[in-house]
């Protein structure tokens, strides 16, 4: 992320001279930020050659203070070339095609921006711009190969690890051009289904190394839904991690693609029964049960085993609404179990925004944020030292 510090003439131009800003681009890392902005500080002082020379030297502090004070943390994230970012890991990433949402692909309204939701006439045709609308909505790129392209440079460029999902040839796909980026993820209720059996060949030979994403909520099915059982068990048994959508879907999702869906599903309490029956499962709700915070508060307390990730809601959500449902869990004491995800699907630019929703949270420490960004999925994930230290480029 470029940083602009933007002073206003704090030195005086020559007389009868328009007033222009003094712009101080933080770009580069450490020293270089302030070598950099020491040159613009240096190149203006040089202009002063008036009788105000004495006055206007000493108005130049200021800005030498702000490259001094803003150097430091202005590193952009995954740009520096002496070292990587500081590593993240999305624990919801998609491995999609475009012909999976349509065609034309969909535009879609990201929280770096108003998002309204403006109600439908039920004699309108329905249209997603028609109950959900923003100034500048993000759309997708033009081709699959594109789409694979430009979310591998943002998983390079910010120093990710994605936890993957998507049909099984697609997940291959993506993994075969990443290999460290990518940690293969497949469900048990959607895609190509199979037995447990079929999972548990798939698992061994290394297919897939997280369940995810478990779409029940999109089917009309409760997570404790006997259907499901034998999955949730053989999870338990290979220690599998499970990720389980309970949150919105799309803006009126029963109306346009989704006929199952049904919001009433998205308690946290619907989990109770599966963490009971199988106490040694590793699980995270995703969307952290998104609106219903109280619920899932509710549920971390009970279920010590229980996390969740923040994914599609910090950038689909008005950003304070998201912010607000954040600061709750947070102050409720479950910091530590609160993991990044992006929920990427085929617009890659959500990223840099469920990226910024993070960043942009004043109310969370850095030692906070770190923890949602890496420190709690690599816990979760049971990373081995090593892991961690790889990727953290040592």
């Amino acid at each position: 992320m470029r940083l602009l510090a933007i002073v206003p003439a704090l030195l005086a131009p020559a007389e009868g001279r328009p007033q222009q800003p003094l712009i101080i681009d933080m770009h580069f890392a450490g020293a270089g930020g302030f070598m950099l902005s020491f040159a613009y500080a240096k190149y203006a002082a040089a202009r002063l050659q008036t009788a105000e020379r004495m006055r206007n030297r000493v108005r130049i502090i200021p800005v030498l203070l702000i490259a001094l004070v803003l150097a430091p943390g202005c590193r952009a994230r995954g740009q520096s070339p002496s070292a990587p970012a500081p590593p993240i890991i999305d624990m919801h990433l998609h491995a999609h095609t475009l012909t999976m949402y349509g065609t034309p692909s969909p535009a879609v309204c990201t929280n770096d921006q108003d998002i309204v939701f403006p109600g439908l006439d039920p004699r309108e045709t329905f249209t997603p711009e028609r109950v959900k609308s923003c100034p500048h909505p993000l759309r997708a790129p033009g081709t699959d190969q594109e789409l694979l392209k430009v979310t591998l440079d943002r998983l390079e460029r910010y120093n990710i690890r994605a936890v993957t999902s998507g049909p099984l040839e697609e997940v291959r796909k993506w993994r075969a051009a990443a290999l460290h980026r990518i940690i293969p993820a497949i469900p048990f209720d959607d895609y190509g289904q199979h037995e447990p059996d079929v999972f548990r060949r798939l698992f061994r030979e290394g297919a897939f190394t997280v369940f995810a994403e478990i779409s029940a909520q999109y089917n009309g099915l409760s997570p404790a839904d006997r259907s499901l059982e034998p999955y949730f068990a053989l999870a338990e048994e290979l220690d599998i991690p499970v990720g389980i959508h309970l949150g919105e879907g799309p803006p009126g999702a029963a109306y346009r693609g989704y006929p199952k869906y049904r919001a009433q599903l998205t308690s946290a309490y619907l989990l109770e029964d599966v963490l009971l029956r199988h106490p040694r499962i590793r699980v995270y709700a995703m969307h952290y049960g998104s609106p219903l915070v109280d619920d899932m508060i509710s549920m971390l307390l009970s279920h010590p085993q229980l996390y969740v990730d923040v994914s599609g809601n910090n950038w689909m959500l008005p950003r304070r609404q998201f912010h607000e449902h954040l600061r709750r869990l947070v102050e409720a004491g479950f910091g530590k179990r609160i993991m990044f995800g992006s929920d990427a699907m085929i617009w890659p630019g959500t990223v840099d925004i469920a990226i910024q929703s993070i960043e942009a949270a004043t109310f969370l420490t850095e030692q906070q944020k770190r923890d949602i960004f890496f420190n709690n999925a690599a816990r979760f994930l049971r990373l081995s030292e090593e892991t961690v230290a790889q990727h953290h480029g040592r």
